[in-house]
């Protein structure tokens, strides 16, 4: 029971630190240095995803087991998940940080493949492609969370497609003139829990569209997805991993984890599929996700029976990879306990760092409230360059 408001205020606590202590300084640097701010909120970020893994896996002792595929950390991909919980994003980094580390290297017989120059940001961060999530609207109002992302330019949509197309539009825009920007976008097409309202809800739809009915998943929403694939495949899109998610014991909600019930085993499965394999058309773009969610229920179904994952179209179960070392993750952990040190010790004795955490926060609560947030400024301005 303990364990739940520790890591639930310890994952906030050092959002909150990281926010005040070193996003608000490099905010400035919108105005002035375009690119580099770029790069360095990217690499903060990717720093950032390094404390969940500890906190979870080497805090707590949660196990990921990642089957399936290799994630390479270098290429622009859209990942489609199931979305079991309300928190299942947290698991995300987690997740990817595995998946990105290759155990099983190409045939020598294979011509290797070209490597890119990285430069000091990527090799800190792990690779070139950054993490962006494709969230609701109302979490960018979230005090430190919501506002680091805006930050990030994450893309939020309010599920009216006249706002949506518009925000979708100009996501892409912006990394599409941001030269060879590469990014792994994390979309749950469901767009929301398959809590047992949902659930019903998917069902009534089922009925009323004729289509199958799903007991480990949502009917997928295919419109935005099907427009952001078509949207990134001219500004380089590489592959689309198809992943599937469970849990021993899944916590539905955040008071869930804040009650003390955490997972603690997850289980994600990752199919990628390289962008030839998609079809053009954003109508077969929109069948063929209805067709993985198919697949991806029948693959729950067998996980939840016989505790395996099985490749739908040969029927043999898929093998466990390997876990990555908590080597970086654990030095991560320790770069932001210093961060959230550093915060509590400014708090209590630096009457100008409070008015710089008053200053900031009513900033962040206008621009959010009367400019739709930090990434339409973000993207006015460069687009000003």
């Amino acid at each position: 029971m303990a364990a739940g408001p520790i890591i639930c205020g310890a994952w906030y606590y050092t959002i909150l630190a990281g926010f005040y202590i070193l996003y608000c300084p490099v905010m400035y640097l919108m105005f002035i240095n375009h690119a580099l701010y770029r790069k360095i909120v990217d690499l903060l970020f990717a720093l950032w995803e390094l404390y969940p893994v500890a906190l979870f896996q080497w805090c707590y002792g949660t196990t990921l087991h990642h089957y399936g595929d290799y994630v390479n950390p270098n290429e622009t991909t859209i990942i489609v998940m199931n979305h079991r919980t309300r928190v299942d994003w947290n698991y995300v980094w987690i997740a990817l940080y595995h998946a990105t580390q290759n155990n099983y290297p190409e045939c020598i017989c294979k011509e290797p493949e070209v490597v890119e120059d990285s430069n000091l940001f990527d090799m800190i961060a792990g690779g070139k492609s950054r993490i962006k999530i494709v969230l609701k609207d109302e979490i960018k109002s979230v005090p430190g969370m919501g506002w680091i992302m805006q930050l990030n330019f994450f893309l939020y949509v309010k599920r009216n497609w006249q706002e949506d197309q518009v925000n979708l539009a100009q996501y892409i825009d912006y990394y599409k003139k941001m030269n060879d920007y590469k990014q792994r976008i994390v979309l749950f097409p469901e767009g929301t829990d398959l809590s047992e309202e949902n659930k019903r809800r998917s069902e009534k739809y089922a009925i009323t569209k004729q289509l199958p009915m799903y007991d480990y998943v949502l009917h997928p929403r295919t419109t935005g997805w099907s427009s952001l694939c078509a949207g990134l495949r001219p500004a380089g899109l590489v592959s689309v991993y198809d992943v599937t998610l469970a849990y021993d014991t899944p916590a539905q909600t955040e008071i869930d984890l804040l009650r003390g019930k955490i997972p603690r085993h997850v289980y994600f499965y990752f199919k990628r599929y390289s962008i030839e394999e998609l079809p053009n058309e954003e109508e077969a773009l929109r069948t063929w996700l209805m067709n993985r969610w198919t697949e991806k229920n029948a693959c729950l179904q067998k996980f939840h029976t016989d505790g395996v994952f099985a490749d739908i179209a040969s029927n043999r179960p898929v093998a466990e990879r390997s876990s990555r070392s908590l080597t970086a993750a654990k030095i991560g952990f320790v770069f932001w306990t210093i961060i959230d040190i550093f915060f509590f010790y400014c708090l209590c004795y630096s009457i100008v760092f409070r008015f710089w955490v008053i200053y900031h926060t009513l900033l962040f609560i206008l621009v959010t409230k009367y400019c739709d947030g930090f990434q339409k400024i973000q993207y006015r301005l460069f687009n000003r360059l």
